[in-house]
């Protein structure tokens, strides 16, 4: 099954590639960033009501977590643990949060304040990357020992909207100005 939002649509899809049937489900929020957990759960962010959304396949149940007024969650990526993290773009911030538990487990402010971080990837090692859509920078949060590194783009003017990992190396693809980049 192929997991998709709708954001002009408030609404969360489903293709079956084996049969081609399309399912959409009700929600709220300008849906957007959407992951899979271990356990099959599909994860969205809701931008607008400031919530995660989550959706159990199986029985169409749907739940959510509060991050907060203001939060504005973007992207969610899924750790080899099982972690969820998510950019919070209009706190500045990136989110740890608990599947299992649905709680929010610390949010990590990010150097350039409310910067607008967006897109949201882990490395093979465990590290999370995000990005800082207004100040051209992505930052490297090692979880272990919580340290940043900030990494500027070469480039100004980026809008990064997607990171991608691939043999240890991160991919953006810039919306603003058109160029493709990787961090080394």
């Amino acid at each position: 099954t192929l997991w998709f939002t709708m954001q002009a649509g408030d609404k969360l899809g489903s293709l079956d590639i084996a049969t081609g049937r399309i399912a959409e489900y009700e929600t709220s929020g300008s849906p957007s960033g959407i992951a899979l957990d271990r356990s099959g759960n599909v994860w969205w962010c809701r931008s607008t009501d400031n919530k995660l959304g989550r959706m159990e396949p199986r029985s169409g149940k749907i739940s959510e977590i509060d991050l907060g007024r203001g939060s504005r969650p973007r992207r969610i990526a899924v750790a080899a643990d099982g972690t969820l993290w998510v950019t919070l773009y209009g706190k500045g911030q990136i989110a740890k949060v608990n599947p299992q538990t649905m709680k929010v487990v610390k949010n990590y402010p990010l150097p350039g304040g409310n910067a607008g971080p967006h897109a949201v990837a882990i490395d093979n090692a465990g590290n999370v990357w995000a990005n800082e859509l207004k100040n051209d920078t992505v930052v490297r949060l090692d979880p272990a020992t919580e340290a940043l590194q900030l990494i500027r783009l070469p480039s100004p003017n980026n809008g990064v909207r997607h990171l991608l990992v691939d043999n240890g190396r991160i991919w953006y693809v810039s919306s603003h100005n058109g160029k493709l980049g990787v961090i080394d």
